[in-house]
């Protein structure tokens, strides 16, 4: 995906905003969480304004712009003011914090992030699915010129259906009815979305893709065949 998509990623006891291509996170979010792991442990929770002012904390800042050869602000930065100042951190400095706060925490950051590639699970699958868009519009029951977006559409929802499970899906589509989350919520960007779903969604993708350029499906009706055959 070529824009700096704002995606939600799941975690125990809550939910770390990130954008996908920046990787610049929200640090309210990790210091809320890292917290919660402290309290559990018995532990006093951190300030994440008196945290940023450690000695230590501007020694690894310090390095970090040595070794990437970047501004302060590409390791971290905040914008606004009094109660509605943000913090945002990079990628590496979201691990340190989490490094800081708990070591369960830094283990669930590490698994996420590094061992899991939810990032790039995310970015490839937005590109395949634009990939299979084309690929759909090549089908032998597409008429030249015919916008096909209807196909889009449900193609897209019966791969959402697969991936995520009817209960997760019926649990989603009636927060979207009650006006819990917005018309153009992005299920993909969400903490729904764990790095198993876009697994799958990267893997499904691509399988469709290549059974339309090998002609084994080319028809709506095998397309969505193909869906439901897909382990």
């Amino acid at each position: 995906m070529k824009t700096d998509q704002l995606v939600s990623v799941a975690f125990p006891n809550g939910a770390l905003d990130i954008y996908h291509k920046s990787q610049m996170g929200n640090l309210k979010d990790v210091f809320k969480l890292g917290n919660k792991y402290r309290v559990l442990d018995d532990k006093e929770p951190m300030r994440l304004n008196q945290f940023i002012e450690r000695k230590d904390v501007k020694e690894f800042v310090t390095s970090a712009k040595e070794i990437q050869g970047v501004n302060e602000s590409d390791i971290w930065y905040k914008k606004g003011k009094g109660k509605k100042v943000q913090y945002f951190g990079n990628l590496h400095f979201i691990i340190y914090c989490a490094e800081m706060l708990s070591p369960k925490f830094h283990w669930y950051v590490i698994d996420t992030f590094i061992n899991n590639h939810i990032l790039k699970s995310r970015d490839d699958g937005g590109n395949d699915f634009k990939e299979l868009n084309y690929y759909l519009n090549s089908m032998g029951d597409r008429v030249e010129g015919k916008n096909n977006r209807g196909l889009f559409i449900q193609v897209a929802l019966k791969l959402r259906l697969k991936i995520f499970g009817q209960k997760i899906m019926d649990n989603f589509n009636q927060d979207k009815k009650n006006g819990t989350l917005s018309e153009h919520f992005n299920i993909w960007n969400s903490a729904y979305a764990n790095s198993l779903h876009q697994d799958k969604r990267v893997k499904y993708e691509g399988l469709l893709i290549n059974y339309i350029q090998m002609d084994f499906v080319n028809s709506k009706e095998e397309i969505y065949q193909a869906i439901e055959k897909l382990i």
